[in-house]
């Protein structure tokens, strides 16, 4: 009976290290897309990728024991082969030991597939997986609710800003009346503003406004990159500016015909615009890739709904990996994602997360091509 064993020493818990052995979503990224979960007497299948050494073929997976955080002891069987394979835990100075043991019947050449199923295994076990769970540690990805999910082995740095999920927690009594007694704040400010102006400005009819039709950019500008106030008059009359959807002039600042504004007559803006970052995630066992978004509101009030676009590199259909925080919809390579639920509020100094996904063969090195929130550009990471 042929044997392979492997131990890797592992700087995790051994509740991290459980997870990425049991739960699907970490098992298709650092091993191989497979519905295996943790429950003893039930079958599972696995489906290696093409060119993957020693598994080359899908397999199903028999699950014959489970001690939860020590054990999980299964049989794998194909065509050709029939071993049985324990995956087990110890604890140990840095963290743990995970011990991957698998004894049985390799196939005709049961030598050389043993040999090639370890070097797959030194690279899954002993790259894949320590890069998977130093990920889970910081807590950096999240997939529709389910917080801390891996995708590739390359850390990668992230923002200290708050990550939250898109399930965003009802806010405290103290925190509601707190932001009712920051809103009341607003407007009387608003009204003493307007007071102000109309006492200083004054003016009769008659009075040809003195507008910038230069656009302005930057945070709490109100106009957005690659958006162009084209009519003075819409300024002035309280009509949105082409291509700032969604945007309605505040309280005060729309000015009688005839008065002159000047540039302190503008009203305090709601709020600099929310901000979005993104990054790929190479999808190692499926094929294509994940484009995670993460929308930011940096001001100090919540912020209600947003529209992230992306751009495609292909004119494929894509997946929703988060279906609890948005909605899409796609015209050709063009994905326009929209939130639902909970996640239509974006609290201030918060986020919220989803993921698209870009299902493909041989897409190695591929990405979006543009990515924008509100009509911002957002930032590549």
């Amino acid at each position: 009976m042929t044997e392979l064993r492997l131990d890797v020493d592992l700087s995790h818990p051994r509740a991290r290290v459980w997870r990425a052995l049991t739960e699907q979503r970490l098992l298709r990224e650092w091993f191989v897309p497979t519905d295996l979960t943790p429950n003893a007497g039930e079958t599972f299948r696995a489906f290696p990728p093409p060119g993957l050494a020693g598994l080359t073929t899908p397999f199903d997976l028999d699950v014959v024991e489970v001690a939860a955080q020590e054990r999980l002891g299964m049989h794998w069987r194909d065509d050709h082969t029939h071993t049985e394979v324990t995956w087990s835990l110890a604890d140990n100075e840095a963290g743990c030991r995970l011990t991957v043991l698998q004894s049985g019947f390799f196939g005709v050449d049961g030598t050389q597939r043993r040999r090639e199923l370890r070097r797959s295994y030194q690279f899954m076990f002993g790259d894949q997986l320590p890069a998977a769970l130093d990920r889970l540690a910081s807590g950096e990805v999240d997939l529709g609710g389910v917080r801390a999910d891996l995708h590739t082995a390359i850390p990668r740095r992230r923002e200290t800003a708050p990550l939250e999920p898109a399930r965003v927690p009802p806010p405290s009594g103290g925190s509601k009346r707190l932001r009712l007694l920051s809103l009341a704040g607003a407007v009387v400010l608003v009204v003493l503003i307007s007071t102000a102006v109309a006492v200083v400005i004054g003016g009769g009819p008659g009075g040809a406004p003195d507008v910038d039709t230069e656009p302005v950019y930057g945070l709490g500008s109100g106009v957005q990159p690659g958006a162009v106030a084209t009519d003075p008059a819409a300024a002035v009359s309280g009509t949105p500016l082409p291509g700032v959807a969604g945007e309605t002039p505040q309280p005060g600042t729309s000015g009688s015909p005839g008065a002159t504004p000047v540039a302190e007559a503008t009203a305090t803006p709601a709020g600099p615009p929310l901000t979005a970052n993104y990054r790929t995630i190479a999808l190692l066992g499926l094929g294509g890739f994940d484009t995670e978004v993460t929308v930011r509101n940096p001001g100090t009030t919540p912020r209600e709904g947003w529209t992230v676009v992306l751009t495609m590199p292909a004119d494929r259909a894509v997946e929703n990996r988060s279906t609890s925080a948005v909605n899409f919809t796609q015209e050709g390579a063009k994905v326009t994602v929209t939130p639902v639920g909970a996640a239509r509020t974006v609290s201030a100094g918060g986020s919220v997360t989803f993921i698209i996904r870009f299902p493909a063969l041989l897409a190695l090195g591929q990405a979006v091509t543009a990515c924008t929130v509100d009509g911002t550009a957002c930032t590549g990471s």
